[in-house]
């Protein structure tokens, strides 16, 4: 067995790997407000992410142009394709789980938002 703290030490951190499968880590945005989000990514393959603690707004965008924002729920899975970022409103805390494919090609997209 093997116990994780998810306690970040900056914005991603790698916590555990399957190599060659899937990997978990943990993400505390460093964004706090719409305004300070200067870009998108998104993978060549889906991602998950669960809230652990405090608020996470997920940005979102399928064309890249378009943005909504999505404020995290706890107990809710948010499988994401598309484009995104996140922030945490006014700087508060806000923690969240990630488990992603251990190989992903990432694009960026910089946005006006």
């Amino acid at each position: 067995m093997i116990k994780l703290k998810l306690i970040p030490k900056g914005r991603w951190e790698v916590l555990f790997t399957d190599d060659g499968r899937w990997r978990l880590g943990i993400y505390r945005p460093e964004n706090e407000s719409l305004s300070d989000v200067k870009y998108l990514e998104k993978h060549d393959v889906p991602e998950l992410f669960y809230l652990v603690r405090g608020d996470v707004v997920l940005v979102l965008s399928e064309d890249g142009r378009e943005i909504r924002e999505v404020k995290m729920e706890p107990g809710v899975a948010y499988i994401v394709t598309e484009w995104h970022n996140a922030y945490r409103p006014g700087g508060c805390e806000g923690v969240a789980l990630v488990i992603e494919a251990s190989e992903v090609r990432t694009e960026y997209l910089r946005v006006r938002t």
